[in-house]
């Protein structure tokens, strides 16, 4: 599975790379900080990693990484004690570049920075919300927002299942999650009946599943990272997807590579790699004497078509020739 998502990681890789010239491998380094909302372990956050280091190791660049876990501990205490953690690594550390990912570490952290002229550039990517509420842009800020490709994610599955009419989307209650409903809504179709749907419980998941075919045509799946149990423990989100993949009976729609290869059917999707990818180049630049402020805020990404071709053998749809041709990735 990974196999298919390290081949759309490297053409995203590769696609924007070939766009922006090098530095020779002995070009001056400097010190990065990188500040992660979510935990090591977290696909998009393994993503977004993997392609920092895969960049910023093209020079001699000392890292320093903090994750402050927020999608395993949610309490405020918590997440105002990583925040603490990430603000005294960075004075500790001094350095000349701060990468901060997804918004937990915008809230509790980065946004505390914005156009404080003793502070280091910072780089902000994976962010949903509307980034002035973080108080960008600034002087010595830039980054990535992070869109989800809805209108587009539609289209494609329209192409496949044309009567979809009544769409239930299903989102967890994370302020990331939920900061994506306005600008959903903004371009839904006139023609789809959208319902959001917030949940916190994997029961609760479960059971709208098991009774979304009485009621919709297709399920959109956001964000299902902050579901508990009935012991209060966060249920991982690959074992959602799973459980969803056997027991859904409508075809689905998903907005992450993660999302599409753990059970969705389909979806115009954006990587972590990706913006790790942007997030890095801008970073370089800042090295190489460019102004945070003066590069432009990226508020969308290239998005990529996939289809988990395991799903729809199970929901007996085909795919189309000229779709698969298409895809960036097909997962088997």
């Amino acid at each position: 599975m990974r196999r298919i998502i390290s081949s759309i990681i490297m053409l995203s890789l590769i696609t924007l790379i070939s766009s922006r010239p090098g530095k020779a491998a002995d070009a001056p380094g400097g010190k990065i900080l990188i500040v992660h909302s979510y935990d090591r372990n977290f696909a998009w956050t393994a993503d977004i990693h993997d392609a920092l280091e895969r960049m910023l190791s093209r020079r001699r660049i000392e890292l320093r990484t903090v994750f402050m876990d927020a999608n395993i501990n949610r309490d405020e205490e918590s997440l105002t004690a990583a925040g603490q953690k990430a603000a005294e690594m960075m004075r500790s550390f001094r350095p000349d570049v701060v990468i901060a990912s997804d918004d937990d570490a915008q809230q509790y952290f980065a946004a505390r920075f914005a156009g404080d002229s003793s502070a280091p550039a910072l780089v902000f990517c994976g962010v949903n919300q509307d980034p002035a509420r973080y108080g960008y842009p600034a002087f010595n800020v830039t980054g990535v927002v992070e869109k989800l490709a809805w209108s587009e994610s539609l289209k494609l599955l329209r192409r496949l299942c044309p009567d979809v009419r009544r769409v239930a989307v299903l989102l967890d209650s994370r302020s990331s999650s939920l900061a994506a409903v306005g600008s959903m809504r903004a371009s839904t179709p006139a023609d789809i009946e959208a319902e959001w749907i917030i949940v916190d419980t994997y029961e609760k998941w479960r059971e709208l599943i098991d009774a979304s075919g009485s009621t919709h045509d297709a399920l959109a799946i956001t964000t299902c990272h902050g579901l508990t149990d009935a012991e209060g423990r966060i249920v991982p989100g690959p074992e959602v997807m799973h459980w969803t993949r056997e027991h859904a009976g409508l075809p689905s729609v998903g907005f992450f590579d993660y999302t599409v290869a753990d059970g969705a059917l389909c979806g115009v999707i954006q990587t972590g790699f990706e913006h790790g990818t942007l997030a890095a180049g801008m970073a370089l630049r800042i090295l190489d004497g460019e102004r945070a402020g003066d590069i432009p805020i990226v508020s969308t990404t290239q998005g990529l078509t996939m289809f988990n071709l395991k799903v729809a053998r199970k929901l007996r749809i085909d795919i189309p020739e000229d779709l698969l041709q298409e895809a960036a990735a097909l997962v088997e």
